[in-house]
């Protein structure tokens, strides 16, 4: 709870594929502190990149903690960004099947060839707006489909950094709109998970985090993480 003899703040983050950065500002606009913390990427193969979700969900808590430290009181709210079109498979039991599967990883590249000559590669990328490119948690899906049958088979969600951060806080699946408009599985005109890409993929709507609007806000946090916190 924020004392009344101080001004109230916010937290802003972003999990960016390099740092997880913070910013607090208080309702002047003023920015009064900050934080950033740097990690790296993973290349075990050609065209690989991974990271490890454990390690940005630390980060994330590290820099909130950060600067509670240094404002001394806690903050009116937290919002957060992060970077798009990443993925993480995730088991019945809410448990990491894969590394975070990063934007920049390229092993689906044949993948997103093979798509863009399906009859149904025009309307998919009008639907969901986003390219046909091994970027896309499209293609990299996919690719797990075709290339490691026995953790596609155990799938029981395809998340981004984000939505698994969000999990953590709230033991909710839940993506927003402009996260999911990066996906190439969005259909941006209905709001909607886009059934063509879904079919495509071989996969269903329940593997996938429920869509919300941008403006979405939840309160109550886990309490073991917001201790971790601080």
């Amino acid at each position: 709870m924020v004392k009344e003899d101080k001004e109230p703040y916010f937290i802003g983050i972003d999990v960016g594929t390099g740092s997880t950065k913070a910013i607090a500002i208080n309702t002047k606009g003023t920015i009064i502190a900050d934080a950033q913390l740097y990690y790296s990427s993973s290349n075990a193969q050609p065209g690989y990149s991974e990271q490890d979700p454990e390690i940005l969900l630390n980060a994330f808590k590290d820099v909130i903690k950060k600067i509670i430290e240094e404002v001394k009181f806690a903050p009116v709210s937290i919002s957060f960004s992060s970077a798009m079109h990443g993925v993480i498979v995730i088991d019945k039991e809410n448990k990491t099947l894969t590394p975070l599967i990063t934007w920049s990883d390229t092993r689906s590249d044949g993948i997103a060839e093979k798509i863009k000559n399906l009859p149904e590669a025009e309307s998919i990328y009008k639907a969901s707006g986003t390219p046909i490119h091994s970027m896309s948690p499209l293609c990299k899906i996919v690719w797990l489909r075709e290339n490691d049958p026995p953790v596609f088979k155990a799938a029981f969600k395809f998340i981004s950094i984000k939505e698994y951060i969000w999990f953590k806080l709230f033991g909710v699946y839940e993506i927003d709109f402009s996260l999911a408009s990066a996906t190439g599985l969005f259909n941006i005109q209905t709001l909607k998970w886009n059934d063509p890409s879904l079919k495509l993929c071989g996969i269903t709507e329940d593997q996938l985090s429920k869509p919300v609007p941008t403006t979405s806000i939840r309160k109550g946090a886990n309490p073991l993480l917001s201790e971790s916190i601080g």
